[in-house]
C-alpha cells in the first residue's frame, strides 16, 4: 500500500463502489514530496487538498523554493489549507483559534487568498486538547476542519501504518476521509527508514536522522495499533 500505484488502485476501487471521497495529505517533512504526489494525481484525475505545516522542523514552508512549490501545488489544482500544530503552545481554545487565523494570514500573504480556508491538527492524539469550544470559534470564523466533519469515516497512514484497513472501509463506508502523508510514497515500496533517509533531507549529523526515526516509530506504536511482525531498527544515513 505504499507505492502510488497501489494508492490509485485503492481509489479506483473506492470509486467503483460510488465512495464519496475528502482526500488530504498533511504536509509533515517535505514539500518536494507533496508536490510529486500532486503531479501524480493531477495526472490522474485526483484533487486533494494539501495542509502546510509552518513550524515544521523539517522544511521552512516560508523560503522561496518552497514557496514555489506550494504555488505549483495550486497550479495542479490543489487545495491548500494549514496544519496546525497546537502542542508547542498547549493553549485554549480561544489562543489555538487565534494562532491559527493568523498562521492562515502569514499562508495567504505569501500564496495568495485560498478559496476555502480550512486547517487540520497535527498529531492530535498527542496529548492536545482539541475541543468543541475549538470546533465552534472555528466554524465562526468560517474556518473549516475535517477533523470534525462527522460525515465521512477517517483513515490515516500516520507513521506509516494504517490504523485500519483502507480496503475494509471503502468496502463499508460511502463517504471516507483518507488521510495520506507524501513522504511514504514512492514508485517502489519502503519501509518507514528508507521512505526518511530518500528524502534527502539534510540533518546535521545521523543523529537527527535517527531521532525522526524513534519519534515516528513512537508515534506508530503508542497511538496506533502495534506491529509486532517490524523490529525496531536504527539505520545509518548514507549522506
Amino acid at each position: 500500500m505504499w507505492t502510488y500505484n497501489s494508492y490509485l488502485e485503492l481509489i479506483k476501487e473506492g470509486l467503483e463502489k460510488d465512495v464519496g471521497f475528502f482526500f488530504r495529505h498533511d504536509v509533515d517533512i517535505s514539500l518536494k514530496k507533496a508536490v510529486e504526489m500532486a503531479e501524480f494525481e493531477s495526472k490522474n484525475g485526483i484533487k486533494s487538498t494539501y495542509y502546510i505545516l509552518l513550524s515544521s522542523p523539517y522544511y521552512n514552508a516560508l523560503e522561496a523554493e518552497n514557496l514555489q512549490r506550494i504555488r505549483t501545488l495550486r497550479e495542479l489544482g490543489m487545495g491548500i489549507g494549514l496544519h496546525y500544530d497546537n502542542s508547542i503552545k498547549l493553549q485554549d481554545a480561544n489562543q489555538c483559534c487565534s494562532e491559527i487565523i493568523i498562521q492562515l494570514g502569514i499562508l495567504q500573504h505569501h500564496i495568495g487568498e485560498l478559496e476555502e480556508k480550512s486547517v487540520t491538527f497535527h498529531k492530535p492524539l498527542r496529548g492536545v486538547d482539541i475541543n468543541a469550544e475549538t470546533v465552534n470559534l472555528l466554524n465562526l470564523s468560517n474556518i473549516y476542519s475535517p477533523n470534525f466533519d462527522q460525515r465521512f469515516k477517517y483513515i490515516s497512514d500516520s507513521g506509516h501504518n494504517w490504523r485500519e484497513n483502507p480496503y475494509d472501509i471503502i468496502n463499508t463506508n460511502d463517504m471516507v476521509h483518507i488521510n495520506t502523508h507524501p513522504e511514504w510514497y514512492n514508485n517502489e515500496e519502503m519501509d518507514m527508514e528508507d521512505c526518511i533517509y530518500s528524502l534527502g533531507i539534510e540533518f546535521e549529523c545521523d543523529k537527527e536522522v535517527n531521532k525522526l526515526v524513534r519519534s515516528m516509530r513512537e508515534y506508530r506504536d503508542r497511538v496506533l495499533w502495534p506491529r509486532k511482525d517490524i523490529p525496531v531498527r536504527i539505520v545509518k544515513s548514507q549522506m
